[in-house]
């Protein structure tokens, strides 16, 4: 008679056990459903830039942890055409957006940090460049299109809060103390 209990017993269990791993494999398929289409919505440039973020996050100086991230998300910047790139992605609507939430995302102790690093390289790359880099970095700007990429990124930063745009002034001025040197050299 106690067979019969036994058996029952052991068929819950299993039951249990296949509804579980049911359950587990469910879970486990619509995660990786949500993680791919999360990243589809990423868009590229933020890609880079978390990836790059996250290289350098654990760098305390905020200037070679600004340098470790423009390394790992353009290359190396002894190379002056990494150096432009990096320049000119500040004018990049979707670079500025990731940029944005980098900042947004980054610790709060860090953060200003972060912002004047990012205006040292502007102000560095600006009192590095030599006349013929200037006049290609003028002649980029004033090519076509150049005027409307100075106009969207001016857009995109002044649709941001103006308490961001207020830390990242430092950042802009110096952007712009660049455009100034270069169209007018």
């Amino acid at each position: 008679m106690q067979a019969k209990p036994a058996q029952a017993s052991a068929r819950r269990t299993f039951t249990f056990w296949r509804i579980t791993g049911v359950v587990l494999l469910l879970l486990a398929l619509t995660g990786a459903l949500v993680v791919h289409r999360i990243r589809q919505r990423i868009p590229r440039e933020l890609m880079q830039d978390i990836r790059a973020g996250i290289a350098a996050r654990n760098i305390k100086d905020a200037d070679a942890r600004f340098e470790k991230y423009l390394e790992v998300r353009y290359g190396p910047q002894s190379d002056p055409a990494n150096r432009e790139k990096v320049f000119l992605d500040f004018f990049n609507v979707e670079h500025i957006r990731a940029m944005q939430f980098l900042v947004r995302h980054s610790p709060a102790n860090m953060r200003q940090a972060n912002i004047d690093a990012s205006a040292r390289w502007v102000q560095q790359f600006r009192e590095g460049l030599t006349p013929e880099q200037r006049a290609d970095l003028a002649a980029r700007l004033q090519a076509g299109g150049g005027d409307s990429l100075l106009a969207g990124a001016a857009a995109q930063y002044n649709s941001q809060d103006v308490r961001y745009r207020g830390q990242t002034a430092p950042v802009i001025s110096q952007l712009l103390k660049t455009i100034a040197v270069a169209k007018h050299q």
